[in-house]
């Protein structure tokens, strides 16, 4: 299913559907009666995800507040924004010294890719910025549109830098690759999303004199305002059942390295389910 989230071409979306009905044959169907493929498959999203398919980042986000949570309110918010200047301050030293336009990350992947696979193209203009690329390993043909930044096998478009297609053309235009990946991948998009501060709730300035209220504190400043005849509520809310989950699930491949056990039943004998669920007609 992997194979079929991340597939950029119907061509390698069926091959993976066929491949996951050679596993269970009634698989398929069944995931195609109970998902729309534009909820999960890459292919067939409307929108844009850039490489991300699953929410890991939002939990992982929650798995460290796991000790936060237990504490009282104000504690909980104050111990959250001391972790997330923690994580400002790292973030701004993260690309300090990098070197180019792009961040680290996506230009190590797009120099790799031209010193792998990029040079091994060959392309054909028809246009002044449309081009043809021929393929000798998969003996296809793509279209590469460098004004659209688009080509025909949807890599471009899906993580928003260039396919090997597009590098191709680019290298033989004489041209800066990181020049075509998306302005969100370039170190100032990345210096601004961390460049203001987190300031502490504490904003009062300590260069002036404190101001003398004539001795009345602030209890009694608030027991003097008048209460609202309506005040507001906290909302009802219902315990679920069971212990509260506190660690995120973990996809399949992330167990480790600990091989995945392939279920088979006792009774016919068959992969992908159990004894409990077996169909099969008792012979």
């Amino acid at each position: 299913m992997q194979a079929c989230a991340r597939a950029t071409t119907k061509e390698a979306f069926d091959e993976a559907l066929a491949n996951m009905s050679k596993i269970n044959e009634r698989s398929v169907e069944w995931l195609l009666q109970h998902a729309d493929p534009k909820h999960w498959a890459e292919l067939y999203f409307i929108g844009k995800r850039y490489g991300h398919l699953t929410s890991n980042i939002a939990e992982s986000l929650n798995s460290w507040i796991l000790e936060a949570r237990e504490m009282p309110i104000l504690a909980m918010l104050e111990k959250i924004r001391e972790q997330l200047m923690i994580w400002f301050n790292n973030r701004r030293q993260l690309e300090a010294q990098t070197q180019g336009l792009l961040v680290s990350k996506i230009a190590m992947q797009l120099q790799t890719m031209v010193n792998t696979r990029a040079r091994r193209y060959r392309y054909i203009q028809a246009h002044e910025l449309l081009y043809e690329i021929k393929s000798k390993e998969t003996l296809r043909e793509y279209l590469v549109n460098l004004e659209n930044h688009t080509c025909s096998c949807r890599e471009w478009q899906s993580n928003g830098y260039p396919c090997v297609h597009a590098l191709a053309v680019i290298l033989g235009r004489q041209e800066n690759v990181q020049l075509y990946a998306k302005s969100f991948y370039t170190l100032d998009a990345f210096r601004n999303c961390y460049a203001n501060a987190i300031i502490h709730p504490h904003k009062d300035d300590f260069s002036q004199p404190l101001q003398w209220n004539g001795g009345a504190s602030d209890h009694d400043s608030n027991e003097s305002t008048d209460e609202s005849d309506d005040p507001l509520r906290p909302p009802n809310t219902r315990r679920q059942p069971g212990r509260p989950k506190k660690r995120r699930i973990r996809r399949s491949t992330e167990n480790e390295g600990e091989p995945r056990r392939i279920q088979k039943c006792s009774l016919c004998r068959k992969i992908g389910h159990s004894k409990r669920t077996c169909k099969e007609p008792i012979n």
